[in-house]
């Protein structure tokens, strides 16, 4: 699925969006550049998860958890240099675990990695009238992910911070 956001708000309000429907075990992966909204999209899933801390990416350490309606994960691989670094930091009881999962920069783990779950790329646009925006991309890996992009395709006619693209 391919859309538009207009604006950041509208990034965050898709986080949120996403945040109240997660449930225990959920992945999100976050693919886009520096400055792309990745972690703007991060806030507002963690408002939609119900968490109140301030949330800003954790370059430096790897991953903050948050407690909110469920355990949240957020990762920044950024400055990952090994992908088997990963196992450092308890890799295993994240992923699959009882809490959300939402991964910036999964691609520094390299491809024999499995990522189910749900891939967002952000891509920042400027579109005709010469504003800018974010190109937004939403692809499953999983079952679990798909109910995603079927409950955002079926209601995003109605949501006024989205424009869906063909």
């Amino acid at each position: 699925m391919q859309a538009i956001l207009p604006d950041e708000v509208a990034t965050k309000e898709l986080g949120t969006w996403l945040g109240q429907r997660m449930q225990a075990g959920d992945t999100l992966w976050l693919h886009g550049d520096l400055g792309a909204g990745k972690t703007t999209l991060v806030r507002g899933l963690a408002e939609g998860l119900g968490i109140t801390d301030r949330v800003t990416s954790p370059t430096f350490t790897f991953v903050h958890e948050f407690a909110g309606r469920l355990p949240f994960y957020h990762f920044d691989l950024y400055r990952l240099d090994d992908p088997e670094e990963v196992w450092d930091l308890g890799w295993s009881d994240y992923l699959g675990g009882q809490g959300v999962v939402a991964v910036e920069w999964p691609e520094r783990l390299g491809e024999n990695w499995p990522m189910a779950g749900l891939h967002i790329t952000l891509t920042p646009v400027t579109l005709p009238d010469g504003s800018w925006a974010r190109a937004l991309t939403l692809e499953s890996q999983g079952d679990e992910a798909l109910r995603f992009l079927k409950e955002l395709r079926a209601t995003c006619s109605s949501l006024d911070w989205i424009v869906p693209q063909a």
